[in-house]
C-alpha cells in the first residue's frame, strides 16, 4: 500500500462564489463552492461566517465539572490519560498515575473503580487509551506492556490480548470503526519517527492483522531543528513556534480527515490514500507580537544551551490558522482557531457538517486539553486548571440551515 502522504492535495483556498438561501432569519448569504473535479475529488471552498444565524447557531453549555485540587477520593486526578463514554453516557476516565479505571454516572457521581498497576489479569503497566467496542466491552490499550484488556461495563475482565506494538503515543490515536474493525499504532521503518513514522493497522476483533494504514501527514521541512551532542550520543530537537503544521484524525468510518492549519485546509483521505475531498476556509492571518516573539525565543533557552542554533528571522511574522481537531461520531468537524490574544485561546471552534460546509463558529466554556468525547448532544472534555478535570457539557442545537 502506498503512503497516503503522495495522495495530499495542498491547494490553497479559493474564492468562493456566493450563494442565496432562505432561513428563519431572512434572506442570507452562503459564501460556499463545492466542485467536483474530473478524477471525482470534490472541492469545497468557504469564504464567510457560516450558514447559522441568531436563531439556528449552536452554543455548548457546561452541565458538570469532576476534580479537585486538594483531598482525596475518586474525583482527584493526577493525570488522565483518556477518557470514554458507554451507551448509558457513563464517563470512564483513565488515571494514569494509579493506573486505573474510575466510571462516572451521567449525574457525575462516582459509580466504580477497576484495574491497578501491576501485571496480572486486569492490570497496567502504562495504559494510554480506551475505546468501546460494537458489542459495549470496553477495550483498555497497554502499548509498553504489549496488552490489551477487554472488561464488560462492570468493571469484570473478559479477557486480555498480547500484541506485537509497543508503541506509546497520547492521545492515542486508534479506536474502533463503524464496521467493527480495530485501529491501534504501530511503527512505519520506511518512516523517520520524528518525522511522523507512525501506521494505524487495523485489526479484526480476534485481532487478525488485515492492513496497515499510514495517515496522511505533511512534513514541514523548516519547522524542527536540531543539535546533535559532541559525542554523538544525544540528539535534541525543537518545533519553531508558530510554523504551520498538520495532524490527522481517524474517523468513525474509518479513514482520516487532516488539518493544515497554515493555509487552513481539511483533507478527507481514505484508508488506501486517495483524498477525496478538500475543504478550505478563509481567514485573516493573526500576527505574532514582538512580546510574543521574545516569549518563544526564551523558551528555546535550554536548546541554544545545548548548542543548537535559533535564527529570530526563521519564527513566521503570523499564526496559523487553526491549532487542533476533532471529529464528531455524525461526522461535524470541529477546527480549534488560533485568534487574536483578545479572544480565549483555545476555545473557539469552527463547526463544518460532514460535507465540509462552514456552519458557523461556536465558543467553548472550557479549553479541552485531550480530544472530547463529541456524540450527538453530549460533549465529554478533559480541562487542565492546576489539576484534571473532566467535564459534562451539552450541545445545543437550536436548528440547523440546510444550503
Amino acid at each position: 500500500m502506498r503512503p497516503i502522504s503522495r495522495g495530499l492535495s495542498l491547494a490553497l483556498p479559493f474564492a468562493a462564489a456566493g450563494a442565496l438561501s432562505c432561513s428563519r432569519g431572512g434572506i442570507e448569504r452562503l459564501a460556499t463552492r463545492i466542485d467536483t473535479l474530473p478524477g471525482g475529488k470534490v472541492v469545497v471552498a468557504n469564504a464567510g461566517a457560516g450558514v447559522w444565524h441568531s436563531a439556528t447557531a449552536w452554543r455548548v453549555e457546561e452541565e458538570w465539572r469532576i476534580g479537585r485540587v486538594e483531598g482525596e477520593g475518586p474525583d482527584l486526578f493526577g493525570d488522565i490519560a483518556a477518557i470514554a463514554v458507554d451507551d448509558l453516557d457513563r464517563v470512564y476516565v483513565l488515571e494514569r498515575h494509579g493506573q486505573e479505571i474510575r466510571v462516572f454516572g451521567r449525574d457525575g457521581r462516582h459509580v466504580r473503580t477497576f484495574g491497578r498497576k501491576g501485571k496480572g489479569p486486569g492490570e497496567f503497566q502504562d495504559a494510554v487509551g480506551l475505546t468501546f467496542a460494537p458489542d459495549g466491552r470496553l477495550w483498555v490499550v497497554d502499548p509498553q506492556f504489549g496488552r490489551l484488556s477487554v472488561f464488560d461495563t462492570t468493571g469484570a475482565l473478559v479477557t486480555s490480548r498480547r500484541t506485537s506494538c509497543c508503541v506509546s503515543i497520547m492521545p492515542w490515536p486508534g479506536g474502533f470503526d463503524r464496521r467493527g474493525y480495530f485501529h491501534d499504532v504501530g511503527r512505519d521503518p520506511a518512516v523517520d519517527w520524528d518525522a511522523g513514522g507512525a501506521v494505524l493497522v487495523r485489526y479484526d476483533t480476534a485481532l487478525t492483522a488485515l492492513d496497515t494504514l499510514r495517515p496522511p501527514r505533511w512534513v514541514n521541512p523548516g519547522a524542527r531543528l536540531e543539535v546533535v551532542s559532541a559525542d554523538g550520543r544525544a540528539r535534541s530537537s525543537v518545533i519553531l513556534p508558530y510554523t504551520p503544521s498538520s495532524s490527522w484524525v481517524l474517523t468513525p468510518e474509518g479513514d482520516f480527515w487532516a488539518l493544515h492549519t497554515g493555509w487552513y485546509q481539511l483533507d478527507h483521505v481514505s484508508a488506501r490514500g486517495d483524498t477525496v475531498r478538500t475543504v478550505t476556509n478563509t481567514f485573516e492571518p493573526v500576527p505574532v507580537t514582538a512580546a510574543e516573539r521574545d516569549r518563544a525565543l526564551k523558551g528555546m533557552e535550554w536548546f541554544r544551551r545545548r548548542g543548537g542554533r535559533v535564527d529570530p528571522d526563521r519564527i513566521p511574522g503570523v499564526k496559523p490558522a487553526a491549532s487542533k481537531l476533532y471529529v464528531a461520531e455524525d461526522g461535524y468537524l470541529w477546527v480549534g482557531r488560533i485568534l487574536p490574544t483578545a479572544a480565549r485561546a483555545g476555545s473557539v471552534f469552527d463547526v463544518f457538517d460532514p460535507e465540509g460546509r462552514l456552519m458557523g463558529q461556536v465558543t467553548l466554556p472550557f479549553i479541552p486539553s485531550l480530544p472530547p468525547v463529541i456524540r450527538g448532544t453530549l460533549m465529554v472534555a478533559v480541562v487542565e486548571r492546576q489539576v484534571p478535570y473532566v467535564v459534562r457539557a451539552r450541545i445545543v442545537r437550536p436548528g440547523r440551515a440546510v444550503p
